[in-house]
């Protein structure tokens, strides 16, 4: 196993490291300091490099991308209601950054941060950030980020949190998958659920769940371009969807290679776009699929969505696990 590091670029007179992870089957995966994001996730098969995540080249697309790309979300990732909540009777009002909601930790989430970075051993990078309160959120929370890949082309990624105060942590990495060289509505998609959320028109979860039935029926690998086809007859042209999931979540495959994730937490948003190409976007031409694995969102206002309080001077880990596989 090698780390390198090297500087990506330059953000508030502050350099950005990025740090490429290699193992003894040349599988490698880059990180960078800024929003402690997923970089690239790169194999090599018959001597051929295949990326199989969206990625950009440059520290001002990551810096400019409403997509959060490969990011780091928190310290709430998804949607929090009329951005308010409860803990322990005592109300909490946030700022409310997308309509009446509350969206992704705020405009200071973890996702517009330049975290404090080190490599900690030959197959693992730490980065770690304190924020204070921003947004609304009661507490100093210290937040560890944790990398790594091994010898078997998993790649694991463990958050780590404390807090002062009574407070919410839900984190993901708002990463997009593209595995084959095929278009993305040609790869497949399975999701090991049998329920997934119904919406409100702003997109925040009702409380109710629905039977993962037609276009939402992944149970067996199904083309994601069929499911598309399927939301048509709805007159819907995109996935934006949350899937209540158990340990293992998902996998996405092409006709050569897989990824399957796996998850300690509940939940599994799928958000079909095209980070690169607005034109394309609004034309429904997908490139990737964003897969961020969570606790179910807005989980603090509904029973039964999990638990994303952090009690104050309680810490918490959650771990997010990708393993790569080459088919036959």
């Amino acid at each position: 196993m090698v780390v390198s590091k090297t500087i990506f670029g330059e953000i508030d007179s502050e350099p950005v490291y990025l740090y490429k992870i290699t193992n003894k089957n040349q599988t490698s995966i880059s990180v960078i300091s800024y929003a402690a994001t997923w970089q690239n996730f790169e194999v090599v098969e018959d001597g051929q490099k295949h990326s199989l995540i969206e990625h950009f080249d440059e520290l001002e697309d990551y810096v400019n991308t409403p997509y959060q790309v490969g990011k780091t979300i928190g310290r709430v990732a998804g949607r929090i209601k009329d951005a308010n909540f409860k803990i322990h009777d005592v109300d909490y009002q946030m700022e409310q950054n997308e309509g009446e909601n509350f969206l992704h930790g705020g405009s200071h989430g973890l996702q517009y941060q330049n975290f404090d970075s080190r490599i900690i051993s030959d197959k693992g990078v730490l980065f770690s950030h304190t924020v204070h309160g921003e947004d609304g959120f009661p507490g100093t929370l210290k937040v560890n980020v944790v990398y790594t890949l091994n010898d078997d082309d998993e790649v694991s990624i463990v958050y780590g949190a404390r807090t002062d105060e009574n407070t919410l942590f839900n984190p993901t990495c708002h990463v997009y998958f593209d595995v084959g060289d095929e278009n993305i509505r040609q790869q497949k998609l399975q999701i090991n659920s049998k329920d997934f959320l119904d919406v409100d028109d702003g997109k925040v979860p009702t409380g109710e769940l629905l039977a993962t039935e037609g276009p939402y029926d992944f149970k067996k690998p199904k083309k994601i371009g069929d499911g598309l086809d399927q939301l048509e007859l709805l007159n819907k042209f995109e996935y934006d969807d949350t899937f209540v999931v158990k340990r293992k979540a998902a996998t996405i495959q092409s006709d050569k290679r897989a990824v399957d994730l796996y998850t300690d937490r509940n939940g599994l948003v799928i958000f079909t776009a095209n980070p690169q190409d607005a034109q394309k976007q609004d034309k429904h031409d997908y490139s990737s699929l964003a897969m961020e694995m969570q606790t179910l969102p807005d989980a603090i206002n509904h029973n039964g969505f999990g638990n994303t309080i952090l009690g104050k001077n309680r810490k918490v880990v959650y771990t997010n696990h990708y393993k790569y596989r080459k088919l036959d």
